[in-house]
Formats: C-alpha cells, structure tokens, sequence
C-alpha cells in the first residue's frame, strides 16, 4: 500500500497468520505475501532419466475463464536440501497470484470445477456468446525452473491422460498457452538461499503482525486534490519587509504543494494475544511488568490476613527511597489452594505468599515465575527485595 518504504512489525508466534522468511546472516526479513524480484534462477540440465516426481497444481480465474496449470517437483533433489532428507515443495501460491491477479485462490478444486462451469456452458440451450472472447475458455501452464525440457515435451506428447484431462482438452481446444519464463515457483523453506547474501540461512517462521507504518506519499492527496501554500523562499536579506511581506502574501506569487501521508498504527489486542502465547507455561500466562494489571498478588491463608494487609500498606506506600508497587490483596472468599492455582493461571509477575513457611519460620515466599525463583524474604526486606526483581523483568 504504502511503496517499498512502508513496514510491517511481527513477532513470532506458531498461531501466527502472517508467515515471515527472515535471513540469520544479513537479518533480512520479509512477508512471504511480499514477491521479491530475484536473479534468473540457474536452469538445472538434467535428462529425462534424473527425473524425479513431479506435481501438479491448479488455479481458476474468478470468472471461471482461465485455468492456470503449475507444475513442480514434488520433491527438491539432496544437492538442493542441502541434506540427507530431501524437502517437499510447496507452489508459491503469492507468486502466482502476483502474475495473474484475477485469480481465486478461494476455490478447493480449481480444475473440477473448470471443467464442470464449462460443460455446462457448452450444453445445447446455455445462450453462451462464442464469438466474444472473453468467452473463451484457455489455459496457461507454468513450469518451474528445476523441470527440464525433456519432461515437459513427454508430457506435451503423453496422451495417456486421466478422465478428466481428457474433458480439459475438449473444452480448451488450440487455447493452450505455456509461460516461456524461468520461473522459481516454490515456497522459501528453512536454509534456502538468501537471495540478498546468497548464504543458505533463511528461517520460516509463523508471526504476528504488532504494527505497521506506511508511507503513502502523494497516492491519496492527488486524487483528492488536497494542498497546502508553499510561501517563497527569502532570496536576499536586503529586500525591504514592506516588500517581502507583500510578497508572501501575493497569491500570484504562492506555490501550492501535493501533501505527503504516511499512517501509522499498533495492533493493541494482538501484541496482548502475542505476549501472552509467547510468555505462557503450562501452569498459566506469565505477563511481563509493562502490560500486567498488577506488578504482585498478595496470598494468604486465613490466619494471616492481617499481616498480608501489613504487607500490602509497605508495598504501596508512597516514600522518598522507592516507588510503590503496583500491588493487589487477594481478599476473595476462596480455598488457599485455589487462590495459589488462580495467581498462576492470570500471570501475575510477582506472588508474593503467606501460608504454611510464615507460620513456622515467619518468611514469605517470593515467587517469580518469569524468572523461575522462589526465596523466602522477611517481611521487613519483602519492598527492596520486589523493586529490584521488578527491574529485571
């Protein structure tokens, strides 16, 4: 939207709807939707005795008059891994759609239901206009560049096709096209070649989009003819102010001036979502100080609560030395135990409990989960001690 300098701000997350491709040697980072302009990729010869299993992949435009054939390697050779395993490939989709824009990507079975609109449109009654042609049904193949020539002209030339290939035929008639390019038609997968460093260190990884900034420069203020006066710059300190001022406010002698945007924005509920799947454990969600509600929960058993009120006063005090802490007294009519499992599971940064240690040894517990510690701190030392583990997370 906003041109090559707009940006997007992502944070990996496995329920991530964006999928960022990300490079550990130059830190290069990009969105997968985002099609890139490369180098000609190099044309692997190989004969058709190399040739390995090949797969096919549809797309139907949206009016159902184009079908677009891809067809890749369904695996990439071990000198391409880069492994003992060899990888499966993946159609980039995203690249596809960049050439051919009218695409739906929306449909299931592309070349079912090519082929069934276009029976339709053929059977006697349907008052379908063959002399327009936009009417006319054609396909495009694509064919990546790790599929040599051998293979394609044996598959031009198999006729021993399947069903269904053989009602493409029939309705595509002469209206076959073959894309001459060499096309790079796979997905990124991790250590594929960077295509800035050329180092085999790219990382695909699921995110979150947390915010955006774009620079929309002129695209909107044109069309909606929105200016501002640019006033003259001042060509020589000698002019009079008399006639400077009459200069600056001349009409004839104002410029005007296209405004250039730009827009900016923070996804609030998804750096929250994000967080929170990030920093989770099994035992609940652990919030960091910034976006928690509160910095510590005070627990205590019955036979306590006067000093965990004690405490809560020496927390949120407000005095010379220290700032107060951002902290809540759990009061509710609720079991201990359920209470301890409750401060867990909400991601309180700090817990601070009063149970069966302060009976025998008159310690609180301490406990920060984000930093995995638990340490029993008199009452007198509990402020201190909570400022500087606040500091750290």
């Amino acid at each position: 939207m906003g041109g090559s300098r707009s940006h997007e701000y992502h944070i990996a997350s496995a329920s991530g709807e964006d999928t960022v491709i990300s490079c550990t040697s130059c830190n290069f980072a990009y969105n997968e939707e985002v099609v890139l302009s490369d180098t000609e990729p190099q044309i692997l010869k190989r004969s058709v005795a190399d040739l390995g299993p090949y797969q096919t992949w549809f797309g139907i435009s949206k009016d159902r008059c184009h079908l677009i054939e891809v067809i890749v390697p369904q695996f990439l050779s071990s000198r391409e891994s880069h492994g003992p395993e060899r990888k499966e490939v993946h159609v980039n989709t995203y690249f596809i759609k960049s050439q051919y824009p009218d695409l739906d990507l929306s449909i299931e079975r592309p070349l079912h239901t090519f082929v069934e609109h276009w029976e339709k449109q053929q059977s006697p009654g349907s008052g379908r206009d063959w002399a327009a042609p936009s009417s006319s049904p054609c396909l495009t193949s694509l064919y990546d560049y790790r599929v040599p020539q051998d293979y394609i002209h044996c598959r031009e030339t198999n006729s021993s096709r399947s069903a269904l290939y053989s009602k493409l035929s029939a309705i595509i008639g002469t209206r076959l096209y073959q894309d001459p390019r060499s096309l790079d038609l796979a997905r990124r997968q991790d250590g594929d070649e960077c295509f800035r460093c050329k180092e085999r260190s790219l990382k695909v990884q699921q995110a979150v989009e947390l915010a955006h900034t774009f620079n929309l420069g002129q695209r909107y203020s044109k069309p909606l003819d929105a200016k501002f006066i640019v006033k003259p710059l001042e060509q020589s300190k000698d002019i009079a102010h008399t006639q400077l001022d009459r200069t600056r406010t001349s009409p004839a002698s104002q410029g005007h001036e296209y405004f250039h945007m730009g827009c900016h924005g923070i996804g609030i509920s998804r750096m929250i979502a994000a967080v929170a799947e990030s920093l989770a454990d099994a035992q609940g969600l652990i919030w960091p100080r910034a976006i928690a509600p509160y910095e510590a929960v005070i627990l205590a058993t019955k036979a306590h609560e006067a000093v965990a009120k004690e405490i809560w006063d020496l927390l949120t005090r407000h005095d010379e030395c220290s700032a107060p802490v951002d902290a809540v007294l759990d009061d509710r009519d609720k079991d201990f135990g359920w209470k301890l499992k409750d401060a867990d599971l909400l991601g309180f940064p700090i817990v601070i409990i009063l149970g069966a240690t302060f009976t025998n040894s008159k310690f609180c517990e301490v406990s920060v989960r984000r930093l995995g510690t638990r340490q029993q701190i008199s009452v007198e030392n509990v402020r201190d001690f909570i400022a500087r583990r606040l500091e750290r997370i």
